[in-house]
């Protein structure tokens, strides 16, 4: 699998739990972070050859800000510089507030197919204890647009676990996405823990002006979560993603299979197959310092390193595990010409005699209980 990530940082506001590489700005320098991109993504394409992309993502950030005429131009020339699949998976993250139909429409004219909307809740107080400048009505306004706009493959992003959160809040949260009926919902559990010094709801809780709810009460409401999801009808496909039959994530699911990536812009980090591991590189995270070094070398590169089989090996382990779908050593074995299953006998034995999964001498395949325990179950292997 071969994916194409672009990285959009500006947002209207830093919300105060994000990590990602973005920037509140109220100038956008569309026309010059446009060219950037342009210039990056034909410098990747000497590196990865001819390839055919199974997805394109834009991340952000709020890509919904970046204007339509130049997500539309990004895709063209991802469209000349490779292959993409017929029907190929094209993502764009919106966060509600940030779009009418009108624009909306416009993404899906460049070709955008499936939209990632950051509802994170419908819940006032939950939403102010988030940082997030919406209410529930703007997410439900943002859905409906969409749908208006001819968008038939729709994602929702759930938060839990913010200050003063209860179980049956999470699972109003959840209800009210299912009663929207997207074709995907994915729900996460607020987590600081070792986040930059500089993200201001890490440094509250360090400092104790903020307390959020302990691990007991998060796994509460994970618990609530998914029962509100199970009864919608969607499966759980991995850790925090549901979906209705046939609307897993492709370009995630490109990431937790040990697939390739190409990625441009501002803290987009990539990895391309190089013999059993492979080179995976980090473009510089400041906006300002990432159009000065396209402007200077081609790409936005800050940082390589070399990944080898052994590294490689405990990444597709840790990955591969979060899907529901387990992971196939024998897969694996071949892809990496080494012993998985004789190496790791005994971990495998205990996770199923935990009742943690199930393995049938090929694919080990963790429960909802080993998902929900994915982290401590994962660095047995290590």
């Amino acid at each position: 699998m071969f994916g194409v990530y672009i990285h959009f940082p500006y947002c209207l506001s830093k919300c105060p739990y994000c990590d990602f590489a973005s920037r509140a700005e109220a100038v956008i320098p569309q026309e010059r972070y446009t060219g950037a991109i342009l210039r990056e993504l034909r410098a990747r394409r000497e590196v990865t050859g001819e390839r055919e992309a199974d997805s394109i993502y834009f991340g952000g950030g709020t890509p919904s800000l970046w204007d339509p005429p130049h997500v539309a131009r990004v895709l063209r020339e991802v469209h000349v510089l490779w292959q993409v699949r017929p029907g190929a998976e094209i993502t764009l993250e919106a966060n509600p507030g940030t779009t009418d139909e009108e624009r909306f429409a416009a993404f899906r004219e460049a070709g955008v197919n499936r939209l990632s909307i950051g509802v994170q809740s419908f819940a006032p107080a939950q939403l102010v204890a988030l940082g997030r400048k919406h209410s529930g009505e703007d997410a439900t306004r943002a859905y409906q647009t969409a749908r208006a706009a001819g968008f038939e493959n729709i994602s929702l992003d759930l938060m839990h676990g913010a200050e003063k959160q209860t179980a049956e809040a999470a699972a109003r949260d959840a209800a009210a996405a299912v009663a929207l009926g997207p074709e995907h919902i994915s729900c996460y559990a607020l987590t600081l823990v070792g986040l930059a010094e500089e993200v201001p709801m890490a440094r509250a809780v360090r400092r104790g002006e903020l307390i959020l709810p302990d691990d007991e009460a998060t796994s509460e409401m994970g618990d609530a979560v998914r029962a509100e999801l199970y009864k919608g009808g969607y499966e759980r496909y991995e850790i925090s993603n549901y979906a209705r039959p046939g609307f897993g994530a492709v370009h995630n699911s490109l990431y937790w299979r040990g697939g390739e990536y190409t990625a441009a812009g501002c803290g987009a980090c990539g990895f391309i197959r190089e013999g059993q591991g492979g080179l995976r590189y980090a473009n510089d995270r400041s906006p300002e310092r990432y159009l000065a070094r396209v402007d200077e070398t081609g790409t936005g590169e800050s940082s390589r390193e070399q990944v080898t089989r052994d590294e490689h090996l405990r990444e597709r382990i840790f990955t591969g595990l979060r899907l529901a779908e387990g992971l196939d050593f024998e897969a694996l074995e071949r892809d990496l010409d080494c012993d998985v299953r004789g190496k790791f006998a005994a971990q495998i034995e205990r996770i199923a005699c935990e009742k943690l999964g199930s393995y049938d001498n090929r694919v080990l395949r963790l429960n909802d209980r080993g998902l929900d325990l994915h982290s401590e179950v994962s660095l047995r292997f290590f």
